[in-house]
């Protein structure tokens, strides 16, 4: 039972960590994305980029991000 609890308390911190991380990140790039729009107007104006982006969506982008960064990554090994 203390190694169920005790590995439930590592998966809650990493999760906790994770989420902060995009939490953090989204918000960066929330505030940044009205200059966004300004250095790539066309983009906009033609539908590629979104005119604006949610606090929540920002979050879940980086989330997203974050998990293909990963999952592209190789170990040293390359494996």
């Amino acid at each position: 039972m203390d190694k169920v609890l005790e590995w439930l308390i590592v998966a809650l911190g990493v999760a906790a960590v994770v989420f902060f991380a995009a939490v953090i990140g989204g918000t960066f790039v929330w505030l940044v994305w009205p200059v966004v729009n300004h250095a790539f107007p066309k983009l906009v104006a033609d539908g590629v980029l979104a005119s604006s982006l949610s606090w929540w969506d920002s979050v879940c982008l980086t989330w997203l991000f974050g998990l293909l960064i990963k999952s592209t990554q190789t170990n040293k090994n390359g494996k």
